[in-house]
């Protein structure tokens, strides 16, 4: 069976990068976006290759427990293409991407995510959050120590705890069903969109009720506007709504749009001192995976700066 409704993906490098490195995919039955990371060349790649992985799962699936398994086997065979991809580039190590996408089975929609990208779901006037981010603010919110308005603006917000990369054969998929309702509308992002937008705005642009190209496009406008320091993008999916495809053509967008976009580029030669600090600042990664005792790390770093904090507030409380 292939699903009924209507969906819009676009991309944008935003207004500080030199480059996109995300990734989104809109079809019949499959939606996903990923967010690469890696540097200039390696978050082309990683996002790419992960969306040239699960695109071949636009089909129709004869139950949701085919589709998560399709999911978890694309994924981590895109594991696999990372690490060879490394291999085989040594320049590109490091590289990763993060992933969230849906396929559509009847009424029930098979969730597929790891990574800070996310899935909102809009329904009877009202957003939610389906996805966790994989960071490590995240964990911190988690535990207590931040608030989520905190974590917005955490210096530390940008560091993924778990994300797919050519350093783990066996990706861990946050994987899980959900019944869809006529009249949901489903937002994936990169956080390009949700660190610039917030929900309040994202659910208010929801209900203009403007078809999901045209929402996409408000999305994007508010983003820019907000200076848009990453790429940005989103891909909406409306089920059963009232706004028809406009073709059977599946929409992809940003660097997997480009079809060498998954080929590992030639390796660039000569001096590149000669980048604008501005420039040069926007090809470094815009994710940053640690190793696993660097979390430790993180922590007490975070409890240091928070106990200066509380400290400096005291001082001044005093006088």
């Amino acid at each position: 069976m292939v699903f009924e409704g209507s969906s819009a993906a676009i991309s944008h490098t935003g207004k500080v990068r030199s480059n996109n490195q995300d990734s989104g995919y809109s079809g019949a039955n499959l939606f996903a976006v990923a967010d690469g990371m890696g540097g200039h060349a390696g978050g082309d790649v990683a996002s790419s290759i992960a969306i040239q992985r699960l695109e071949r799962l636009d089909q129709s699936f004869d139950s949701t427990d085919d589709a998560q398994a399709s999911l978890q086997a694309a994924v981590t065979t895109a594991a696999g293409d990372l690490i060879r991809a490394a291999k085989e580039r040594p320049e590109l190590a490091g590289l990763g991407t993060t992933v969230s996408a849906i396929i559509m089975v009847e009424d029930h929609a098979v969730i597929g995510h790891i990574g800070d990208s996310r899935i909102y779901l809009y329904r009877d006037d009202d957003l939610t959050q389906i996805t966790a981010d994989h960071t490590f603010v995240q964990r911190l919110v988690d535990s207590g120590r931040i608030t989520p308005e905190e974590a917005r603006y955490h210096p530390r917000r940008s560091v993924l705890m778990r994300v797919l990369s050519d350093m783990d054969h066996d990706p861990e998929l946050d994987m899980f069903v959900m019944p869809t309702l006529p009249g949901d509308r489903w937002v994936l992002c990169s956080d390009g969109l949700s660190g610039v937008v917030d929900e309040l705005h994202i659910l208010k642009a929801m209900r203009l009720g403007l078809p999901p190209g045209r929402t996409a496009d408000n999305l994007l406008k508010q983003a820019l506007d907000g200076g848009a320091p990453d790429n940005v993008t989103t891909v909406i999916v409306d089920v059963g709504g009232v706004h028809p495809l406009s073709s059977g053509t599946p929409t992809i967008v940003g660097a997997a749009s480009n079809p060498s976009g998954v080929l590992i580029p030639a390796a660039r030669v000569g001096r590149t001192s000669w980048l604008h600090p501005v420039r040069q600042a926007a090809n470094e990664p815009s994710h940053f995976e640690p190793a696993a005792d660097y979390l430790e790390e993180l922590i007490e770093e975070d409890r240091r700066a928070r106990s200066a904090a509380e400290s400096v507030g005291s001082l001044h409380w005093s006088w």
